[in-house]
């Protein structure tokens, strides 16, 4: 089964979680940079429920805010942006927070 927006998919958990994230979405909490097209979507291989936008940025729940998921272009790390340089050991990684740490000071 593919990702899907479609809540008739989404169990009871998956609804909570989906439920939390939109309390969050657009109050001081939120320190995401979503975008314009918005909406909740459930991994099923992962179990993970997130916002995405149309630009296909992500944010998860961390620490009770709202943070974005970020993916190195290169190694293809990924980890909310609280953690992503800390955890990841990859040079490559630790460049292209470099690039992008302004939208996250």
């Amino acid at each position: 089964m593919n990702n899907t927006q479609d809540l008739s998919q989404f169990g009871f958990r998956e609804k909570k979680l989906a439920a939390e994230l939109l309390a969050l979405y657009g109050t001081l909490n939120d320190d995401s940079h979503l975008n314009d097209g918005v909406a909740v979507e459930f991994n099923p291989h992962s179990a993970n429920v997130f916002l995405v936008d149309e630009d296909y940025n992500v944010a998860f729940e961390f620490d009770g805010k709202l943070v974005d998921f970020l993916s190195c272009p290169n190694c293809g790390y990924e980890n909310v942006a609280p953690e992503f340089v800390s955890e990841c050991t990859d040079e490559c990684c630790k460049e292209y927070f470099g690039e992008i740490e302004d939208n996250y000071k």
